[in-house]
Parts: structure tokens; C-alpha cells; sequence
């Protein structure tokens, strides 16, 4: 299936391409929260709210980077999706532990997250039966939650 054509997609690839992390693993801080920023604006734009068949939840992500962990959170609420830097209202219902390289994979559909779980790339706890919503709930991330080739505007 060829990827949608959206600027973030094709960012995306390009630090899939060339190691999110930068060159030697050193990247400055705005670089890898840049690309932080930018796989969950994807994420959000990726979300089926019809799939989600009413239901909330948080996922907390726990992304090991070259310069520590950093830490997103995607809130599904009433049919809409939100990231954020900062801690939800709430405690999450399960917290992915995840290589910020792996997590671009992940977003462009290179790594499966049943497959990274698996070999142990990616890492849940907390609610491991709420986690694997995310496969039904965000899809193919390869394809817009519109089904068009163009991704809705940046959440």
C-alpha cells in the first residue's frame, strides 16, 4: 500500500531513513521532542473514533531517547484523540515503553507493535488488554483514519 501523501508521513520516513535519534545518536533536545511532536500529531491524525465504539482510555508512552525518557500521553475521550507532554487528568490505563527509533517505525508502519512486544522492543504495563485497543482504535498507520490520501490537519 503506498503511504498517504502528508508532510508528516514523509518526515517521518526521513527519520526512519537517517535515525531519529540524529547522527552518533546526539541530537539536540527541540530535535528529538520535534520528532516526538510529530509521531503522535500523526498518531491523533491516524485515530478511528468509530472504532473506538464510544470508549476512553489513556495510553502513557515512555519513549527512551538519546537523552533520557521522554514522556507523551494520548487521551481518547468522546470520540476525540489528544497528545500531550504532560500527565492526563487521569492515570493512564497503560504505559508503552518504547526506543524513540522504534516508535517511528512503529508510526510508519515499518515495525508491528504485536511484533515489537513480542522480541521484546516494546514493552506494556498496566492494562496489556487496554494496550492492544490501539491496533483497532489508530489502524494501519500507513493509511489516514479518513481513508483519503490526504491526513486531516494536525490535532
Amino acid at each position: 500500500m503506498t503511504p498517504p501523501a502528508d508532510a508528516r508521513f514523509s518526515r517521518l520516513r526521513q527519520f526512519a531513513e537517517t535515525g531519529a535519534a540524529g547522527a552518533g545518536g546526539q541530537a539536540p533536545d527541540d530535535d528529538v521532542d520535534r520528532v516526538l511532536e510529530l509521531v503522535f500529531e500523526w498518531f491523533c491524525a491516524c485515530f478511528r473514533p468509530e472504532r473506538a465504539h464510544g470508549q476512553s482510555g489513556t495510553f502513557h508512552y515512555a519513549v527512551n531517547t538519546p537523552l533520557g525518557v521522554r514522556h507523551r500521553y494520548i487521551v481518547v475521550e468522546a470520540g476525540s484523540c489528544t497528545a500531550t507532554a504532560t500527565a492526563a487528568d487521569r492515570p493512564a490505563d497503560a504505559t508503552i515503553g518504547v526506543d524513540v527509533n522504534d516508535l517511528v517505525a512503529l508510526a510508519i508502519g515499518e515495525l508491528k507493535g504485536t511484533d515489537a512486544f513480542v522480541n521484546g522492543r516494546l514493552k506494556i504495563s498496566g492494562d496489556v488488554f487496554f494496550a492492544m485497543n490501539w491496533i483497532e482504535w489508530f489502524g494501519s498507520r500507513s493509511t489516514p483514519a479518513n481513508g483519503s490520501r490526504e491526513v486531516p490537519p494536525a490535532v
